[in-house]
């Protein structure tokens, strides 16, 4: 079983793995580089040694003859470097020798010398290197140089101090930057685990049925922004749904209610010999019965379209003829309410489902008519542009309060609580013509404004 670590403090070492690894990385390349300019360095500094040895030495030998005082101190001071000096005549006589003049001392500051550059570049060989130079005057040979250090590379004291002091700067600054990348992972996690965490106690809350609680933290990382927007959005859309379910169970409640109450009232009457069982009350008992079965109904096809079971028949149809035939069929509402209908039906072809791009027709007409004032005005548009089709049914009716065009598509919902089912309808026509609309890969937009009439715009794709 994976052991299950918490987000910070995974954070937390992916930082200091990353920042490891990096001072890893870094420290390897910057000892390579200071390796290798040490060495050079020290390759510098010792060509320079040699050069200034040789030319001291020449300049020591004037008026044919040797300054024995001058080439001592040249000696001395070669030694002190690691640099053993041998001065000798053409004709073989040794002016001056390291190794005659101290020889234990010798091996002591070459041993000391082996020692540092072992210390510093333990993969360089170190064996004792003699070079011998001549020595001229007057472009005449009047003597031998010979320089005896250990090679091809050495490090005296000072170079070791330099060498370890470089090292413990390196150290100190992996160190300093280790600690800092600590700290800012600590900032950064917190930083994204607080936020996170706030998450996941709405999340809890959410799931106890809290559906109130919101997110307040704000993050600098965009990506937990839109998590706690989308959590709190969430939430309300919840809450929302929560309601409208109390509201459906309430209305579908009061909607079975009254029907069963009337048909119980009226069988029970006839049953105790109150009433006769005459044909107006069968037929009363008989509209109860239908109320009951329009409800069920309704209630079928919305979980139809809900459970995405719809199934649509798609041909070529001629929207504005199919507008015109619906139209005829209105007749008798409009002149009920004596409803001036105007109509701009411009040829508009679709691929679509006929009968049920009609039922969403006929729904949003039935609406118009319902909710407009007698001597009102209904405007039946269609028109099209290369890509969909467009059906637009305005009307200068009631309207519709902003509060409410939000909720209008939810089921069961009926704008004006005071309606029954006989004049408000059961509260789904308008979720199930959206449902079919959104099947079509359509849109079904509402414009509307209260005493000033309401328009539905539908679009399909052609």
């Amino acid at each position: 079983m994976k052991t299950k670590m918490k987000l910070k403090n995974r954070l937390i070492a992916i930082f200091l793995l990353f920042s490891i690894t990096i001072i890893s990385l870094v420290g390897i390349i910057i000892r390579i580089y200071i390796e290798h300019n040490f060495n050079k360095y020290a390759a510098n500094k010792m060509e320079e040694s040699k050069k200034e040895i040789y030319e001291k030495v020449e300049k020591s030998y004037k008026e044919d003859k040797w300054n024995i005082n001058k080439i001592s101190f040249i000696g001395y001071d070669g030694l002190e470097n690691g640099l053993l000096i041998s001065i000798k005549e053409e004709s073989g006589n040794i002016i001056w020798d390291a190794r005659e003049y101290n020889n234990i001392e010798c091996e002591t500051i070459l041993a000391k010398i082996r020692y540092n550059t072992n210390k510093i570049n333990p993969k360089n060989d170190t064996i004792n290197t003699i070079e011998e130079y001549e020595i001229k005057s007057n472009n005449e040979v009047v003597g031998t140089l010979k320089l005896e250090y250990i090679g091809p590379l050495f490090f005296d004291d000072s170079d070791v101090i330099l060498y370890e002091m470089l090292n413990d700067i390196l150290i100190i600054v992996a160190i300093v930057f280790l600690v800092f990348s600590i700290i800012l992972g600590i900032v950064v996690s917190s930083s994204l685990n607080k936020p996170i965490l706030k998450v996941i106690e709405a999340t809890k809350s959410i799931s106890g049925g809290n559906y109130s609680k919101k997110i307040s933290e704000k993050s600098n990382i965009e990506e937990v922004n839109e998590l706690i927007t989308s959590v709190n959005k969430m939430a309300e859309n919840i809450k929302h749904q929560e309601n409208l379910r109390k509201i459906m169970t309430r209305d579908i409640s009061h909607e079975l209610r009254t029907p069963l109450t009337t048909i119980q009232a009226h069988l029970e009457a006839i049953i105790d010999g109150l009433w006769e069982p005459s044909e107006e009350r069968l037929n009363s008992i008989h509209e109860e019965i239908q109320r009951l079965n329009r409800l069920i109904i309704s209630s079928e096809e919305l979980f139809k379209y809900d459970s995405g079971e719809m199934t649509l028949n798609k041909t070529k149809v001629d929207i504005s003829n199919a507008l015109n035939y619906i139209l005829i069929n209105f007749e008798k509402d409009f002149l009920d309410k004596s409803i001036e209908l105007e109509m701009n039906l411009n040829k508009c072809v679709a691929f679509v489902d006929k009968d049920k791009i009609s039922q969403v027709i006929v729904n949003i007409i039935s609406n118009s008519v319902k909710y407009t004032y007698p001597n009102g005005k209904i405007m039946v548009n269609c028109y099209e542009d290369d890509d969909r089709a467009f059906i637009s049914i305005k009307d200068n009716g009631i309207g519709i309060s902003e509060e409410n065009i939000e909720l209008i598509f939810e089921r069961f919902y009926r704008v004006d609580k005071s309606r029954n089912t006989d004049s408000g309808g059961l509260g789904v026509g308008l979720t199930i013509s959206k449902a079919i609309v959104e099947a079509h890969k359509g849109e079904i937009r509402v414009n509307s404004k209260v005493n000033d009439g309401t328009e539905f715009i539908i679009s399909v794709p052609k």
